[in-house]
C-alpha cells in the first residue's frame, strides 16, 4: 500500500467502517418501528394519543440530532449521583460484556449515540409513515370496517402494509441520511468509521486523503444501501399498483 495508507491505518479504517454498518442497521430497525409506531399515536382516535404522538415529533425530529447523541451521552448520566452513574453506565457486569462482545471500549456511549439516532430519524419516519397513510383510499378502511374487521386488524392488514408502501420512497430517502449521520458518533467517542478517519489524519496528518477517501466511502455505502432499498422497494410493490406519491 502507498505510504498513506498502510496495513495499520487500513485495518483502523475497516474497523470503523463495520462499527458504522453496525449502527446504521441497529438504528434504521428501530427508528422503523418507532417510527410506525409513534405514526399510528398520530393517526388515533383519541386526542391524548394525537397529542403525545406529535409532542414526540416536534421534539426530536426538531432537535438537532448531534445535539441528542452528545445529551444522552453526557447530559443524562450526569442526572445520578457521581456513584450510581460509574454503577449504571459505566462499571458493572452487562457493560463489561457488551464492550468485549462489540469490541467498544466504552459500550454506553454507542448506545447513547443510537439513542439520540433513532429517536431523531424516528420522528422523521413517524410523518413519513402519517404521510403515507394519508394517500390511502379511506373507502377501503370504511369496508373493512363495515364487514366487522377490528381496530388491530385493519392495522395490520391494511394500514401498516400499505401504508409503509406508499411512503416507502421517502423512508428509504431518511434512512439513507441517518447512514450519514452515524458519523455524529464520533463526537461521544464512538470509533465508527469517521472517528477512524479522524484518528488516521492526526496520526498521520494526510488529511487530503484520508478525507477523500472518507467521502468515496460514504458515497459508495450510500449507493450501496440505496440499491438495497430499491430492491426492497420493488419486493415491497411486487403485482401491486403504487399508491401515493412515486
Amino acid at each position: 500500500m502507498s505510504g498513506w495508507l498502510d496495513a495499520h491505518t487500513a485495518r483502523v479504517l475497516v474497523d470503523g467502517l463495520v462499527v458504522t454498518v453496525g449502527l446504521t442497521v441497529v438504528t434504521s430497525v428501530l427508528a422503523f418501528a418507532i417510527g410506525v409506531g409513534v405514526g399510528m399515536l398520530r393517526l388515533s382516535g383519541t386526542r391524548a394519543t394525537r397529542v403525545a404522538g406529535a409532542t414526540f415529533v416536534e421534539v426530536f425530529r426538531n432537535v438537532p440530532a448531534l445535539i441528542q447523541i452528545i445529551f444522552w451521552a453526557f447530559a443524562f448520566p450526569s442526572v445520578f449521583p457521581a456513584g450510581a452513574r460509574r454503577t449504571i453506565f459505566f462499571d458493572n457486569p452487562f457493560w463489561e460484556v457488551a464492550g468485549k462482545a462489540t469490541g467498544l471500549p466504552l459500550p454506553y456511549y454507542a448506545v447513547a449515540a443510537c439513542i439520540g439516532l433513532v429517536m431523531n430519524t424516528g420522528a422523521h419516519l413517524a410523518e413519513l409513515f402519517r404521510a403515507g397513510v394519508g394517500t390511502l383510499p379511506s373507502e377501503r378502511i370504511d369496508a373493512a370496517r363495515s364487514l366487522g374487521a377490528g381496530r388491530w386488524t385493519v392495522f395490520w392488514s391494511f394500514l401498516l402494509p400499505d401504508g409503509v408502501r406508499a411512503a416507502f420512497g421517502a423512508i428509504s430517502t431518511r434512512l439513507i441520511h441517518n447512514m450519514k449521520n452515524t458519523a455524529l458518533a464520533s463526537f461521544v467517542a464512538v470509533p465508527e468509521l469517521f472517528h477512524a478517519m479522524q484518528a488516521s489524519i492526526t496520526a498521520s496528518f494526510r488529511a487530503t486523503e484520508l478525507l477523500t477517501l472518507a467521502a468515496v466511502v460514504y458515497l459508495g455505502l450510500s449507493v450501496a444501501m440505496s440499491g438495497l432499498l430499491q430492491q426492497i422497494d420493488r419486493v415491497l410493490h411486487r403485482g401491486r399498483s403504487r399508491v401515493g406519491p412515486a
